[in-house]
């Protein structure tokens, strides 16, 4: 098994959340006074309002949902045997590198939008990072599953 994976695959998720929070930052004051606070997902209405602090809301759930979902796999891989719970950490971060990626998607939409660059997310990009994250699972118990076939072996 890769020991430096999930190492590895963590420092790209710090990665990725800082990339998101200078993206943010940087483009605050760029923006215009009426800006896009909700996305046309699949025909729904967007939902326009005066440029205020509220633009930080998808930043702030998604450092909120990184930091939980950090301190979730530490308790979950805590309690798994030494190989299974690296083999948690590699998945969970890896999982995690796509929900920041969803994330970061969206905040670039509504800034986008706010320009009037776009009209909302980029639907097939936007579907293509869920079905990835749903194609990990069965990867990553086929991975399990090997390893255990090498084990005893």
């Amino acid at each position: 098994m890769r020991k430096k994976a999930p190492f590895i695959l963590l420092i790209f998720d710090w990665v990725l959340l800082g990339v998101a929070w200078v993206m943010v930052l940087y483009s605050y004051p760029r923006l215009p006074q009426e800006i896009p606070l909700w996305l046309n997902f699949f025909g729904q209405p967007v939902i326009l309002a005066k440029k205020s602090l509220l633009f930080f809301i998808y930043i702030s759930v998604q450092t909120l949902f990184f930091l939980f979902f950090l301190l979730i796999t530490k308790k979950i891989s805590s309690s798994m045997p030494s190989w299974k719970g690296k083999i948690f950490k590699e998945f969970a971060y890896l999982s995690l590198i796509f929900f920041n990626l969803i994330f970061i998607h969206i905040q670039s939409s509504l800034i986008l939008m706010a320009h009037k660059l776009v009209k909302g997310v980029e639907k097939f990009y936007f579907l293509t990072l869920f079905a990835i994250l749903l194609m990990l699972i069965p990867y990553y118990k086929m991975r399990i599953k090997m390893f255990l076939e090498k084990e005893i072996s």
